[in-house]
């Protein structure tokens, strides 16, 4: 009995028809996955939030943005312990200390003063990856290997990371206000081998007087690429976002020098190395980022917002009367 074998059209036809299935069902993976990745993004900044709420609990104050500067710790330090990273949190050195004091905080010195980027802190603390500072949209990188860039800042107000307002042309009204944390304010003084602790600004929840529902707290950041130092939250600069732009703007944030300016505008990274310190939110969500206010609630908010609502969501005090839809 003869047999009949496909031929060479027919293989064509039903490698076409498998393709074209292919590339029907693949914009619905994508989706799904992007909707799974945006919903762990959403519980990072919850976990984040009530993280912040744990140390406001047991600290009578918001932990402060910066310990004494650029260099000797920021914020991201002092929540590990309410993200389930407590053995990381201890083994930090020098938290708020300076180049020639040691704060032996968390953990005692040894003889040096290490700061962020120095050993052993790279080794225990920066160099590791964090699930929980860590957007799956994103993509990971370490600009100074191995220290981590990461996808959540805190909110810093209306104005640039360490105060001072936002660059021309401002805003009718505009004016540059901190926000639940400010980086003009560290939380220690250090002058030589002096170091004076808790000389910093307290920012309690009760000083959220815009209240705690239409206050950003902790905002989206993307990860610089390369040596691109946005999202490098462990170094002062980048501890901060800013809501003087909307969401994802096409206007560049501001960085102290070029050499950490990864200047990609058609990626959603545009930047300038020009000097200053400016984020602002930024994620690769469709059509916006997500946000945890105040209360530790989480909101996507829309590239779309209103620039003058988003402008005011960002200090604590401003006494503006806006509702964050």
């Amino acid at each position: 009995m003869s047999r009949r074998a496909f031929t060479l059209i027919e293989l064509l036809v039903v490698i076409a028809i498998i393709a074209i299935l292919i590339g029907l069902l693949l914009p619905a993976v994508q989706k799904v996955r992007e909707a799974a990745a945006r919903m762990k993004c959403a519980n990072n900044l919850k976990q984040l939030g009530l993280a912040m709420h744990n140390y406001h609990d047991a600290n009578a104050a918001l932990p402060a943005m910066l310990g004494s500067g650029c260099c000797w710790g920021t914020w991201a330090v002092l929540v590990l312990p309410y993200v389930e990273q407590d053995s990381a949190y201890k083994l930090y050195q020098n938290w708020g200390g300076g180049d020639s004091v040691n704060s032996n905080f968390p953990a005692p010195g040894a003889g040096t003063f290490p700061r962020y980027a120095s050993s052993p802190n790279t080794t225990n603390v920066t160099g590791r990856r964090y699930s929980v500072l860590t957007c799956p949209s994103d993509q990971e990188n370490a600009p100074i290997s191995p220290i981590t860039n990461c996808n959540y800042a805190v909110c810093g107000g209306n104005g640039g990371t360490f105060g001072g307002a936002g660059p021309a042309p401002q805003p009718t009204g505009y004016a540059a206000m901190a926000g639940m944390f400010d980086g003009s304010s560290p939380q220690n003084t250090v002058s030589g081998t002096t170091l004076t602790p808790n000389t910093g600004k307290k920012i309690r929840l009760t000083s959220v007087t815009d209240g705690l529902t239409n206050t950003v707290m902790i905002g989206e950041v993307r990860q610089g690429q390369g040596s691109d130092l946005r999202g490098f939250i462990w170094w002062g600069d980048a501890s901060a976002m800013s809501t003087y732009y909307p969401p994802n703007t096409t206007s560049q944030d501001l960085i102290y020098t070029s050499g950490y300016c990864n200047n990609q505008p058609t990626q959603g990274l545009p930047c300038s190395g020009a000097g200053g310190a400016l984020h602002s939110a930024r994620s690769k969500h469709t059509n916006g980022v997500n946000v945890a206010l105040g209360d530790a609630s989480v909101r996507f908010v829309s590239n779309n917002i209103d620039p003058n609502v988003w402008l005011w969501v960002g200090p604590i005090s401003d006494g503006k009367v806006i509702t964050l839809n």
